[in-house]
């Protein structure tokens, strides 16, 4: 990986999981009367890329009530988040000789983990798809990395474990990609099941 600057990351099922997993978000659509008058992908979509505050302020005074009852279910999903036993080492390892950065497409509550679990402390940037306003995999996220951190596509690698939002969204904009698989792992050209395994691969654009 000579002429890798950057690695960026995934969060969830990449660094961290979700032991607990409660759908959140979904319980609350269903709770509700009409879908809060959206269609479910819209509903996502706008879970996705919009901050706590706002979503109160867009959607109707129900999303709010239904927040506020059911908010223990959150609490608990969050606490149940845990970081994978290598990540902590591997994050420092990397961070000796890489610059670090975490885009994630996450809603705004599932940001608290990261700094709970103490992850922030590994990058130099972090980018959240509820505060940029964008999802994985649009090209626009991955050439705000680029911009902000000052450096050329093929000099940054994405690993995380989604085919479609980490590894097709970085290769469509040039990027090196590694694509993490913990579970059904199968040996085969930049996969890998574990962090660990990192810099075992010399990864190429496709």
């Amino acid at each position: 990986m000579d002429n890798i600057k950057i690695i960026a990351f995934d969060l969830y099922n990449t660094l961290v999981e979700i032991k607990g997993s409660k759908h959140f978000f979904l319980k609350l659509y269903k709770f509700s009367k009409n879908g809060f008058g959206l269609k479910f992908s819209e509903y996502l979509t706008l879970i996705m890329t919009e901050e706590l505050n706002e979503l109160c302020r867009v959607l109707p005074t129900e999303f709010n009530d239904l927040y506020s009852l059911h908010k223990e279910i959150l609490e608990k999903e969050l606490n149940s988040v845990e970081v994978y036993k290598e990540v902590h080492n591997v994050l420092k390892d990397l961070s000796k000789s890489y610059r670090l950065v975490l885009i994630s497409n996450l809603a705004s509550p599932y940001k608290i983990p990261i700094y709970k679990l103490g992850l922030d402390v590994y990058f130099e940037y972090m980018l959240f798809s509820c505060e940029f306003g964008a999802l994985k995999p649009d090209k626009i996220l991955f050439r705000d990395v680029e911009k902000v951190m000052g450096v050329k596509a093929s000099e940054i690698l994405m690993v995380g474990d989604s085919f479609k939002a980490d590894i097709l969204g970085a290769r469509n904009v040039g990027w090196n990609t590694l694509q993490l698989k913990r579970e059904n792992y199968k040996s085969q050209h930049r996969k890998i099941d574990s962090l660990k395994k990192i810099l075992n691969y010399r990864t190429v654009k496709t």
